[in-house]
């Protein structure tokens, strides 16, 4: 296979993780009934910084507040 090819496929195969990356997240922060703006911020965040954004969404995500089964 010619290299640049070999780069294009690795290109897009980098591309579509971090979409799905950015998908899942802003789907669990929907999922735990945050505000609009909230989940915008975090797609978008782990969507441009791929491996910083979702280790960082994993960390905290445990400190949201969970607003559709609030803690007793």
């Amino acid at each position: 296979m010619n290299r640049e090819i070999i780069a294009q496929v690795v290109y897009i195969i980098i591309l579509a993780i971090m979409i799905i990356s950015a998908l899942w997240v802003m789907y669990d922060t929907r999922k735990r009934g945050l505000p609009l703006m909230e989940i915008l911020a975090w797609g978008l965040f782990t969507g441009v910084f791929f491996g910083m954004g979702l280790l960082l969404y994993f960390y905290w995500r445990r400190k949201f507040p969970d607003f559709k089964n609030p803690r007793p």
